[in-house]
């Protein structure tokens, strides 16, 4: 079995410094983006200022072999992950779930919601 190298990489101040400039300008210019919270309210103020989203900065290794095996399985995934989709009813009873503990996906899960009713709407009109 390969060795692996110490994780993460040891890095001096000024690496880190320029690291961070550089992934946080890449994060911005490419709308990997998230609207701050408003310091007082925690809602997301005007949106004219954004920030970076979290990212990692240095992947885990991962080993080759399980990578491979998991391209292996990419095409069936797709095509369960597709069929997963179909059925609102299963995914609004497990979002509603995740929902209950994830603040985050419960903002996306609503969001979703409130654009799928709309086409849903839409549909019925034409």
């Amino acid at each position: 079995m390969p060795t692996l190298p110490a994780w993460p990489p040891s890095l001096t101040p000024e690496q880190q410094a320029a690291l961070l400039v550089e992934s946080s300008a890449y994060a911005l210019a490419h709308g990997f983006t998230l609207l701050p919270p408003h310091p007082a309210t925690g809602a997301p103020p005007a949106p004219t200022h954004a920030i970076a989203a979290p990212l990692s900065l240095f992947p885990s290794p991962f080993p080759r072999a399980e990578y491979e095996r998991a391209r292996a399985l990419q095409v069936a995934y797709n095509a369960l992950y597709a069929r997963v989709t179909l059925d609102w009813a299963f995914l609004d009873r497990i979002m509603g779930q995740v929902a209950k503990v994830d603040e985050f996906q419960a903002e996306l899960w609503t969001r979703w919601k409130a654009i799928r009713d709309d086409l849903v709407q839409v549909s019925r009109i034409e």
